[in-house]
């Protein structure tokens, strides 16, 4: 019977192409993905023994005997010296790490700064030019290589060194002794790491000694001969609260701390795609089978005849189908191997977010997609299986067509109209739950949301036999106006209502899924902007200790600013009418039309009066987000020192209100006076403020005008950009990437659908082989024929994106509501352009797909055809 099945997948071969490719798609995709975390992984564990550099020991302060998770581990806590006498140790290197801001000349940039160690080898970085820094060395650096070559410095020049956030943060100059390497990219994400001798790490410290330095531990060289009595000598010599752990341990504990931390949930989420992707292939591969047992149903008649059994047939269809999913598995595993190595080769010399890519090969990558492409084609033949038994003998001595009409079960439709309605009442359900106590997206909203959509997707599917079809028919009788091709086509959909279900069921999946991403996307940002727009009075706010006039003139000569406005700042406090303490950022301003160009809101016709006495405060204070109340139209304010606290007499100012937000992030009230105020000296300055309005013309957008504005002061670390434009980039850049990533996922999904389409019509071809030919030779076009079969497509994949736009949008909203509703005011939108892109692209995939079927269509003479059947 082996024998039998070979020849019939034979004949067959060219039927069998697109569920393979539908299989190899899906498979190659998982392979990819296995693959992925493979490079992950590795990366994972080549960062985590990175930081060893020549060590072969760690001490951890991560849980030994006695540790104090409240208490903060420092140097002298390690008890190092005392470390390094034990009998075996040949050296040690504490991990001390800081956050630094680098300059030299007119040059800034951030970077880490590691402390050195008194045995280079134990430092995670090479040193490529000139020698590491002493540990008792007097401010001395070793910088990477690239910013050297970028700063054009050289061994023993001078840089100037601050810490990133430290309380008090200083200047401090030190002397380049050496150049650092980063050959494991450890450091990548900094473009490298720096060295320095341990007065610069206690100076960014803030500390007394280099003892008092918080550390996360220690790095060691125990001589391997002697380790069996040097470890356990380590762990006694040292902190208590402290754990000794090879490189192994370490690594297995890094891969242990990714996975709880959510490391293994990026795995199964693209691993999901590649199962969504099999399913949708399933729906493919289904039909295939279900139309090659109908072709065949005189041969597996005349079979039966000749002796073979029920079980024979059945078992010949799953084997056809086991071999069809090992073949094509195989195949897709090599393109997925092959993709892979591309990528690697692709990005050998960039990082990718610190990782970069290897083609790491493990068992799991060639047996799971073959496992799963062989399982998930045999399960979907097992309905054509059954059908292949239900073959008579007596059908061998004559023919049948076949029509592929059969009775929808009632089960099925009770069942889809049951989990169709479930999933109505617990969307609806979701609704009234999305607050919680403390004014959350509650947890339960949204399990009820996702359980709802889930379930009302899936009663569509089940019931698709019997709306699909009648859907597809009322707008085939319009199309049908369009000519004699048009009806055709409308009435050889009418002829196979449970494969157009199929068919359909599988684009549905996709588009459904890319438009609740897309209308959820639009929606999350429309919302965004919106509450953004009422936050905010300025479309860009910059702050800091100084914002120097270069750069002020650099973002003033940006296409799309129209205005800027400089000035100084002091922080101050005062109260209100009922006497609460109210902290207010006061702005000196040199006038109110000044003030006026920058501000979204209109001051008033008369604009208030800004002499030496007045100021101008919001009416709702911007921290309670209630009515800001004064006392006799009037306001004392105390101005507030670098310690917090309030210091020096206070101004009285008379004070005028009008209906402006927050002006920045850190500054929910701003108070704005007579920049005379500040150079009379009523008001210390603490700070500058750049406040900047936008006037974006047509060819740029928002996030190129805020990106040219950051790009003008990156030069300057102390500088924060903020306000509804930056928040608004950040917010867009981020949705943008996450929609980007998911729907090029999805399109995997999406491209075994469209291949399903062509199948559908490939196989309605075959199957409809004589009335082609009965067609033809009484009058009908290879033209028409060809508009037939394009016709058919077109309905099917319009027909079946519409509703799945539809039924997306809904989902996208429900989602939306129940994420921001409870922080902001949810704008419903419909993302026209994607919808737009989506339509055209089934289009152009319907037109595509009915190319090679219309082909074969009209290749086969009426005369050849006739005889055949």
């Amino acid at each position: 019977m082996r024998s039998v099945t070979m020849q019939m997948m034979k004949k067959n071969l060219r039927m069998l192409i697109p569920a393979g490719i539908a299989i190899l798609i899906g498979t190659a995709f998982i392979a990819a993905t296995l693959l992925f975390t493979n490079a992950f992984d590795r990366s994972l564990r080549e960062q985590t023994t990175g930081q060893f550099g020549g060590a072969n020991y760690a001490i951890t302060t991560d849980g030994g005997d006695g540790a104090d998770p409240g208490q903060e581990t420092t140097v002298g806590d390690l008890r190092l010296d005392a470390v390094g006498a034990v009998d075996g140790v040949e050296g040690v290197r504490p991990d001390v790490t800081r956050s630094v801001l680098l300059g030299a000349g007119d040059q800034h940039g951030s970077g880490v700064a590691l402390a050195t160690s008194a045995d280079a080898r134990l430092l995670p970085v090479e040193i490529t030019d000139g020698r590491a820094p002493s540990p008792a060395g007097e401010r001395q650096i070793a910088v990477p290589a690239k910013l050297a070559d970028q700063w054009r410095l050289k061994v023993g020049d001078t840089l100037t060194l601050r810490a990133q956030y430290a309380e008090d943060p200083k200047d401090l100059q030190a002397t380049i002794t050496g150049l650092t390497g980063d050959p494991n990219n450890v450091y990548g994400y900094y473009n490298g790491a720096s060295v320095i001798s341990d007065d610069l790490m206690v100076a960014c410290a803030e500390t007394g000694s280099f003892d008092q330095v918080p550390t996360t531990g220690a790095y060691l060289y125990i001589d391997p001969a002697r380790e069996a009595q040097a470890v356990p000598a380590v762990q006694a010599a040292t902190d208590p609260a402290a754990t000794v752990r090879d490189r192994a341990q370490m690594e297995e504990q890094a891969i242990k701390a990714l996975s709880s931390n959510g490391g293994d949930v990026t795995k199964q989420f693209l691993l999901a795609f590649g199962v969504l992707a099999l399913v949708v292939a399933a729906l493919v591969i289904a039909n295939t089978f279900q139309v090659l047992v109908a072709q065949r149903r005189r041969t597996l008649a005349l079979l039966r005849t000749i002796g073979a059994t029920k079980r024979q047939l059945y078992v010949s269809v799953l084997e056809e189908a086991g071999i069809l999913g090992l073949v094509s598995s195989a195949l897709g595993v090599a393109a997925g191997v092959g993709l892979m190595a591309l990528a690697t080769l692709a990005t050998k010399d960039r990082s990718l977010g610190g990782m970069h890519l290897t083609l790491v090969m493990s068992w799991q990558v060639v047996v799971l997609p073959i496992l799963f492409g062989v399982v998930m084609t045999v399960l979907a033949s097992i309905g054509a299986a059954r059908s292949a038994t239900g073959v008579s003998p007596l059908e061998a001595m004559h023919p049948i067509e076949i029509t592929g009409r059969r009775q929808a079960r009632t089960g099925r439709a009770v069942v889809g109209c049951v989990l169709l309605l479930a999933g109505v009442a617990a969307a609806l359900a979701a609704i009234p739950m999305t607050r919680s106590a403390n004014g959350d997206a509650s947890g339960a909203a949204l399990l009820a949301g996702v359980a709802g959509c889930m379930l009302v997707f899936v009663g569509l599917a089940m019931t698709a036999l019997f709306w699909l079809p009648w859907m597809m028919k009322g707008v085939g009788a319009l199309v049908s106006l369009c000519g004699p091709a048009a009806k055709l086509a409308n009435a050889n959909i009418q002829k196979n209502p449970r494969r157009i279900a199929a068919t359909g069921t599988a684009l549905l999946i996709g588009v459904t899924l890319i438009s609740t991403l897309a209308t959820g996307a639009a929606a999350a940002k429309a919302t965004m902007n919106e509450a953004l727009d009422s936050r905010y009075s300025v479309d860009v706010a910059a702050s800091g200790p100084q914002i120097p006039a270069k750069a002020v003139d650099a973002v003033k000569a940006e296409r799309g600013v129209a205005a800027t406005l400089s000035a100084k700042t002091a922080q101050a406090e005062f109260a209100d009418a009922q006497g609460h303490i109210v902290y207010t950022t006061v702005i000196g301003v040199p006038d109110v039309a000044a003030l006026q160009h920058v501000l979204n809101v209109d001051l008033g016709d008369p604009a208030p009066s800004l002499g030496a006495g007045d100021a101008l405060m919001p009416t709702i204070e911007g921290g309670s987000g209630e009515a800001l109340r004064l006392k006799d139209g009037t306001a004392a304010l105390t101005e507030i020192g670098d310690d917090g606290e309030a210091q020096g007499a206070a101004h009285r100012l008379h004070v005028t209100q009008r209906a402006y937000k927050r002006i920045a992030q850190d500054a929910p009230n701003a108070t704005f006076v007579d920049a005379s105020l500040f150079d009379d000296g009523t008001f210390k300055a603490t700070g500058d403020t750049l406040l900047v309005k936008l006037d974006v013309p047509s060819d740029l957008s928002l996030s190129n005008v805020y990106d040219a504005i950051a790009k003008d002061l990156q030069d300057y670390p102390d500088i924060a950009v903020g306000g509804p434009v930056a928040e608004r980039s950040m917010w867009e850049s981020m949705v943008n990437m996450m929609l980007m990533l998911l729907v090029a996922l999805l399109a995997v999904a999406v491209v075994i659908a469209v291949i399903g389409v062509g199948n559908t019509l490939s196989l309605s071809v075959i199957e409809r082989t004589r009335e082609s030919a009965t067609l033809r030779a009484i009058g009908m076009t290879r033209g028409q024929l060809k508009r037939s079969l394009a016709v058919e497509a077109l309905l099917i994949s319009l027909v079946t994106s519409v509703v799945g736009m539809v039924v997306g949008t809904l989902f996208g909203w429900l989602g939306i509501y129940i994420v921001m509703s409870p922080i902001a005011d949810v704008v419903y939108v419909v993302d026209w352009g994607t919808y737009g892109t989506i339509l055209a692209i089934a289009v152009v995939c319907s037109l595509l797909a009915s190319v090679f079927p219309a082909r074969r269509a009209v290749r086969t003479p009426p005369v050849e055809a006739l005889a055949e059947s």
